[in-house]
């Protein structure tokens, strides 16, 4: 029997929790989360072993998303806010 989490009103997820990830991209305007992609894209410049879908996914990592596949399932509307993001970071 998995543990209930009073934040995310569910099973526990453990080191799979990406409650705090959701909150800030919730809370961050598209323009940050570009900013902030756009800076994750010029350490990507720097090293020409990290591609530039490796670096976004690092972003995303660091924001706190543990697992985007869960998250697409459960938040489309917060994907469709990363998408556009990511997309205006690359023009």
């Amino acid at each position: 029997m998995a543990l209930y989490c009073v934040m995310v009103k569910g099973p526990c997820r453990g080191s799979y929790c990406d409650y705090w990830g959701r909150v800030k991209i919730r809370k961050s305007s598209v323009e940050e989360l570009t900013a902030g992609i756009r800076a994750a894209i010029m350490k990507c410049r720097d090293d020409a072993s990290v591609t530039l879908e490796d670096a976004m996914r690092e972003y995303w990592r660091l924001i706190g998303v543990r697992d985007m596949k869960k998250l697409r399932e459960e938040e489309p509307d917060l994907c469709a806010k990363m998408i556009e993001a990511e997309v205006r970071a690359q023009i």
